[in-house]
């Protein structure tokens, strides 16, 4: 490319085709336009090679973890997705610490912040979530990715984790022969209180199925991946802007948890990806 790259500390550089050539450890994934453009639009800020490592890495992780359902967000299996995401985005973390050479240190980050940014992008295309009418992220916080316990609320919305076998006395439904998108809304009944459900496609190649047979619904049933689902549209556009910005707040958590960790050499490491600060995210306030 011929653009150098400076990673780390004044006078220490990493040329870009580095970057470039660790690319091709990765395999990627036929028809992902979506993951790329997601993360393109919402780290357009950050240095091209870096751009392209962790797009690379994020459109891989499809064939990494083609049989993980918790690293797409599949077959309702929440808390383990959830897991995954603050177990990759805290192994980026280590990976930017002072023990490890600078230019692998930020390849490994950069490997591993990925993989989580395809989590979390999953999230919005692969559950009910839009259906139900969810038009916040499902986390804001600048900690550690939140757990997503099974028969809880989800904070930001009220929405209950529908994961596994259900309490005593609740009853979750679904109107499977209702219309889409009415036939994704899911009713979590606990004694004499009701709720919206969450719940996500099962994907039978993937071992682990954590839906409630009487709220399942298949992939095929409720994917949001790309425009061309039929019928669904206007979900697609809605889940790619919330995985937008879900994607660009993960920048800021990657931040906040790099400075506890390393305190202001984590946050001057990342500041090292960056080509254009003036339009990266203010993390005070995203």
């Amino acid at each position: 490319m011929g653009l150098a790259l400076t990673l780390g500390c004044v006078g220490e550089a990493g040329p870009a085709e580095a970057l470039d050539e660790s690319a091709h450890e990765f395999s990627v994934a036929p028809g992902e336009g979506v993951h790329e453009e997601v993360t393109r639009t919402a780290l357009a800020f950050l240095k091209p090679a870096v751009l392209k490592t962790l797009v690379t890495g994020n459109v891989a992780a499809d064939v990494k973890f083609a049989l993980v359902n918790a690293a797409h967000f599949d077959d309702c299996n929440f808390s383990g997705a959830a897991a995954f995401v603050a177990a990759k985005q805290a192994e980026a973390v280590r990976a930017l610490g002072p023990g490890i050479a600078l230019l692998d240190g930020d390849l490994l980050a950069m490997a591993a912040f990925s993989h989580s940014l395809h989590t979390v992008q999953d999230f919005y295309a692969h559950t009910n979530w839009v259906e139900l009418g969810g038009d916040v992220l499902v986390d804001e916080s600048l900690g550690a990715f939140p757990a997503l316990t099974p028969y809880a609320a989800i904070p930001s919305t009220g929405f209950v984790v529908v994961e596994g076998e259900k309490p005593r006395h609740t009853a979750v439904t679904r109107d499977a022969r209702a219309p889409y998108p009415k036939s994704a809304i899911v009713t979590v009944r606990h004694r004499r209180t009701a709720a919206q459900g969450l719940v996500s496609g099962t994907v039978d190649y993937e071992p682990g199925n954590h839906c409630p047979r009487p709220v399942a619904m298949t992939h095929e049933e409720l994917n949001k991946d790309n425009s061309a689902v039929a019928g669904r549209a206007a979900q697609h556009e809605a889940a790619k802007s919330l995985a937008i910005r879900q994607t660009r707040h993960e920048w800021c958590r990657l931040n906040q948890l790099a400075h506890d960790a390393w305190g202001d050499a984590g946050t001057e490491r990342l500041a090292a990806w960056v080509e254009d600060p003036s339009a990266a995210p203010d993390c005070a306030v995203e």
